[in-house]
């Protein structure tokens, strides 16, 4: 994806909860390639390769920018006459950040300019503005709020995504609000997250796609080592479609719900992040359309066996958003393993393996896209760097036209000022 949220798509409201794989599902906001970005998990701390942000008065300001040219073999992910060409990305991203240790607002804004070679038609402009406000009244309390809005293009390698030739990729308007509070004391452990998300295609022929989330989780943990909490999460969401129901009378809206165990971990140690298993249960409006409970998967841990090198997984699975005619609904299970290495104190690298199994409720259809992908990052000096990537990708899928085989290779050039 192009785009991504505040916090990622593995990552959004933290929970995997049916909103939160439902907006992963989709492209978010445009993110820039950022200096480090090959290995942010152990980006070398090399004083010699830190850019300190721009101090005006009380403001610190931190500008970015990134370009990227790149080769696609298949830029529509067509099952057979793929059609290639060379794009080129520009990427710049400005951030302003104002307050105290205890109570800090920021806002940034980002952007993805696209232009190909020959196909004309796929370009395009992706652009977002996040603000966010944290307030730390202790050091063991934190209350953060966030609001966005911006344009999505979509990838033409997602799920459900336009392959026809003739049009470019499909551009959504984005618009969210997230307010978050954790508290972690002795023992305890306690985190509640609530987002209101709408999705707006801006074409007017992808009306149905038109559709606003509405989601709540709430974590319980109790330590039962130094850095390992135990967690019960409880989540529950709203997905309201623009148009709620089909040409056939049949209602779109549902609600889903549901609950997981597991633990958190947190930083300072050979392990981070979180991991959790439990059940889901979808409830569609329509009273044509049976309830169904689904296996419930959120996890987002990174392992660190020295300080040069990071080992990542990322794993979520529920319901998500689906606009397939005579679909009941869509369960996406999706795995990320990733090693990141500072092979020396100015050359950064990683491998990254991928899977995602998409299944249509009430069609028997499936489909899986398996990827590899490297990239190797050379940090020039202060502020600035070189890198350069390659991917393979592929999807097996029950309906031919969904079949497809990509390879992508580019290299960036990436600023800090």
């Amino acid at each position: 994806m192009r785009l991504v949220p505040g916090s990622g798509p593995f990552n959004l409201l933290r929970s995997g909860s049916a909103v939160a794989l439902a907006a992963a599902s989709l492209p978010a906001h445009a993110q820039t390639e950022r200096l480090g970005s090959t290995a942010p998990s152990v980006y070398a701390e090399d004083k010699a390769y830190q850019v300190p942000a721009i101090t005006s008065g009380p403001v610190l300001i931190t500008a970015e920018a990134s370009a990227r040219i790149e080769y696609d073999d298949n830029i529509y992910a067509l099952p057979r006459n793929a059609i290639d060409d060379f794009a080129l990305t520009v990427s710049p991203r400005l951030e302003l950040s104002y307050g105290s240790s205890s109570l800090r607002y920021k806002v940034s804004g980002t952007a993805a300019i696209r232009r190909f070679a020959d196909r004309k038609t796929e370009n395009s402009e992706a652009w977002n503005v996040d603000s966010q406000l944290d307030w730390t009244p202790s050091t063991t309390s934190r209350l953060s709020m966030n609001l966005y809005t911006g344009r999505a293009i979509e990838p033409r390698g997602d799920p459900e995504a336009r392959i026809d030739p003739t049009s470019g990729p499909r551009a959504i308007d984005l618009l969210g609000a997230i307010a978050g509070f954790r508290r972690q004391s002795g023992r305890m452990l306690f985190d509640v997250e609530a987002a209101a998300r709408r999705f707006d295609a801006v074409s007017s022929y992808d009306a149905d796609r038109d559709f606003s989330t509405y989601a709540g989780r709430a974590t319980a943990g109790y330590r039962v080592t130094g850095s390992v909490f135990a967690t019960a999460t409880a989540f529950l969401a709203r997905r309201e479609f623009r148009l709620d129901r089909t040409v056939q009378g049949v209602e779109r809206n549902a609600t889903t719900w549901g609950g997981r165990l597991g633990v958190e971990i947190v930083p300072g140690g050979l392990f981070e992040g979180n991991f959790s298993l439990g059940a889901f249960r979808h409830e569609p409006d329509a009273p044509t359309i049976p309830p169904r409970t689904g296996f419930s998967l959120a996890g987002a841990l990174t392992y660190r066996p020295s300080r040069r090198t990071a080992v990542t997984l990322n794993a979520s699975n529920g319901d998500v958003a689906t606009f397939r005619s005579g679909a009941q609904g869509r369960t996406d299970t999706r795995l990320r393993l990733g090693i990141e290495q500072e092979v020396r104190h100015n050359l950064l690298a990683n491998l990254r393996f991928s899977l995602r199994n998409s299944k249509y409720v009430g069609t028997g259809l499936q489909e899986n896209t398996a990827s590899v992908s490297g990239e190797v990052e050379y940090l020039v000096g202060p502020g600035m760097s070189l890198a350069a990537s390659a991917q393979f990708a592929k999807r097996d899928a029950d309906i031919a036209r969904d079949n497809f085989e990509r390879f992508r290779t580019g290299v960036s050039f990436r600023l800090r000022f």
